[in-house]
């Protein structure tokens, strides 16, 4: 009688230990930035900046002026081009920008834009002062449609805010080509 009642709180706290394993979240989604939606148009309050999604513009190539040269970009998919109002709130820093698609995937900034004029990877924004920005993403057309904007901290991002802007309302102009100058 007494071995059946060891055996039975064993097996009751192995459940139980079981059971706890499986609803416990994993270390991926407790080290998250805290997600805040907000509406087109809106302007979104995170810990460390606020921002708003002012523009939305796509292209099938881009052109700018670097290092004295004029470079022209072009894509398999098409150019998605974000203008970003933002400010900090409490100390000087830079934002980050990914495009979260319709299915969920998410797309960084392009590498083959770096160093636009106004581009994001080189804004620092400062308390009290709003900047404009722009960021540029490659990614497929059908990504476009039901997306967001995803604005965190360039530093602190997985303790600090992440935005989810919506786009502008209105359907986004299609272009040729979208020409960036200083």
């Amino acid at each position: 009688m007494i071995r059946t009642r060891r055996i039975l709180i064993v097996l009751a706290g192995a459940a139980l230990l079981g059971a706890m394993m499986q609803t416990v979240p994993d270390h991926n989604s407790v080290v998250q930035p805290f997600r805040s939606a907000v509406a087109a148009g809106g302007t979104g309050e995170a810990r460390s900046f606020r921002a708003r999604f002012t523009g939305l513009r796509l292209a099938d190539r881009i052109a700018f002026r670097r290092f004295g040269r004029d470079l022209v970009r072009d894509s398999d998919g098409l150019f998605l081009i974000a203008d970003i109002e933002a400010e900090a709130r409490v100390a000087s820093l830079q934002l980050d920008a990914v495009w979260q698609g319709a299915s969920g995937r998410r797309y960084a900034l392009s590498h083959r834009a770096e160093d636009i004029p106004r581009g994001l990877e080189s804004r620092w924004f400062q308390p009290g002062l709003i900047n404009r920005a722009i960021a540029v993403f490659e990614l497929p057309e059908d990504e476009v449609a039901g997306g967001a904007l995803v604005l965190t901290s360039g530093f602190t991002a997985a303790f600090d805010s992440a935005l989810h802007l919506a786009p502008p309302a209105g359907p986004a102009e299609r272009q040729p080509i979208i020409r960036f100058e200083p």
